[in-house]
């Protein structure tokens, strides 16, 4: 048994998904290293979840708020396949 309460990022972040979502309100960056056939998807997807749970945004809403963040350099990726 772990002591961590998530066994997967994504699933950390959902687990603390309002504190994610101030933090990235507030300017916070995410960088993600690792597996990029799996997590690095899920976690997109965990931080779409997020923002569709807190702003009521669509699909393409969301794709342009993480679309954004890469841009900003606020969503950095250094993955494997």
């Amino acid at each position: 048994m772990h002591d961590h309460p998530a066994w997967f990022v994504q699933d950390a972040l959902a687990a603390a998904s309002g504190t994610v979502w101030k933090a990235l309100r507030d300017g916070a960056s995410i960088y993600v290293c690792g597996d990029g056939r799996r997590m690095a998807p899920a976690v997109r997807q965990a931080l779409a979840t997020i923002h569709r749970a807190h702003t009521g945004g669509d699909d393409d809403t969301t794709r342009r708020w993480l679309a954004r963040l890469e841009t900003d350099g606020r969503y950095q990726q250094d993955v494997f396949a």
